[in-house]
């Protein structure tokens, strides 16, 4: 089973697929992919909320988020 997550940029609008709220330049998606299943994008809260969206900290201790 191929499945991969991507974090993108939108560029334009889009709509989430989740929550249906329009996303404009330059917002942050993830873009979901599964095998035999249509792809999914997600804005940052609906992400955050499935748990694709996570806080990570670099080796300066400086705080980020990250699509796994």
């Amino acid at each position: 089973m191929t499945s991969w997550t991507a974090g993108l940029i939108v560029t334009g609008q889009l709509t989430c697929d989740e929550c249906g709220r329009v996303m404009r330049h330059p917002e942050r998606y993830g873009y979901l992919c599964e095998e035999d299943e249509s792809p999914l994008r997600l804005c940052q809260d609906c992400a955050r909320k499935k748990g694709y969206l996570k806080k990570r900290w670099d080796d300066r201790g400086h705080e980020g988020e990250s699509f796994l």
